[in-house]
């Protein structure tokens, strides 16, 4: 059976700032594999909106959300009435891993809080931290629940269980070499954040029902993500990008930073990243007659969407906290 434990997740590292994200609204659905592609019906998700902050509050708060359940907080339903034996996701049913230039990855990441160091033996490799995930999941805010991400299934209310990547193909995104997670396109300031997490559907989820398995959950956004990234690439193969003497698009011009380069974030300032970059370079190797320089450049557009990901090579080892 699922640990069940306190009815508190804090939001972390969530800063807000009003954005608009250019996809239209997903269904809250498995795609369901041609074997068994008549066992959910979807109900349809809105549009996608990342909510400003609050009346009250700063503009760029750090917001958790108190152990003492309030009002505001959604009940936890009840449980399936059968709950499937934990399993590990098939991961070949699980795709969209590396984001094309022109995916929507929204404003961050749904994640296990504490990830695990790099190991062959480490328990939250690819998608294997799902089986210890039970996360109640709705249609809407203001719907009753729809069912359940569970011991590594998708259940339904009242229809039968569905293995994730096996009955039902699953879209994540690779955000290191060892974590796979879903993209999270819209937050709200009563703890309510959408979700992707099939290639055509979405969920919505609340924040005090993150630590209801054994694996406790967490909504971090890509500026928290990236920043503490090993290495990271353009989302645009193949172009030289500018890289600047300082966060702003009318500094100098300091080099260009073209696809063979090893890149590392160093600072965050806004839609600026600082980076040390090495070039020209084959994978981890810099090549004869490379050098390594400092500046900035942008990690986000004007219209929020990521320029920048997680680069496909890790070239160093270690854990993230």
């Amino acid at each position: 059976m699922v640990k069940r434990t306190s009815l508190h997740s804090p939001l972390h590292r969530i800063f807000w700032r009003p954005a608009a994200i250019g996809s239209a609204g997903g269904l809250l659905a498995a795609l369901v594999l041609p074997l068994r592609s008549s066992a959910v019906t979807p109900p349809v998700s809105a549009a996608p909106r990342l909510i400003p902050h609050a009346p009250g509050t700063a503009a760029h708060p750090v917001l958790t959300f108190r152990t003492k359940q309030t009002p505001s907080f959604p009940a936890v339903p009840p449980l399936p009435d059968s709950v499937p034996d934990a399993i590990d996701p098939d991961e070949a049913g699980i795709v969209g891993l590396n984001p094309a230039p022109n995916d929507d990855i929204g404003l961050g990441h749904l994640r296990p809080t504490s990830l695990s160091s790099a190991g062959p033996n480490a328990p939250q490799l690819g998608a294997e931290w799902l089986r210890g995930v039970a996360l109640p999941i709705y249609p809407t805010p203001e719907s009753e629940h729809w069912g359940w991400l569970i011991n590594g299934w998708l259940v339904p209310n009242d229809a039968d269980p569905l293995a994730i990547g096996r009955d039902a193909a699953f879209s994540m995104v690779q955000t290191d070499q060892q974590i796979y997670t879903f993209p999270v396109l819209e937050v709200r300031p009563d703890g309510w954040f959408r979700f992707q997490y099939t290639p055509a559907g979405t969920a919505w989820a609340h924040t005090s029902h993150l630590d209801l398995g054994a694996v406790s959950l967490t909504v971090e956004t890509w500026e928290a993500s990236l920043e503490s990234a090993a290495r990271i690439q353009f989302r645009r193969p193949g172009l030289s990008q500018p890289m600047r003497l300082a966060p702003t698009g009318t500094a100098p011009l300091q080099a260009l930073v073209g696809p063979n380069s090893i890149i590392q974030p160093l600072d965050l300032d806004g839609d600026w990243l600082q980076v040390r970059v090495t070039q020209p370079a084959q994978g981890c190797t810099p090549l004869p007659g490379s050098s390594t320089e400092e500046g900035w450049v942008r990690w986000r557009s004007e219209t929020d969407v990521p320029l920048i990901w997680f680069a496909v090579t890790d070239c160093q080892t270690g854990s993230r906290p």
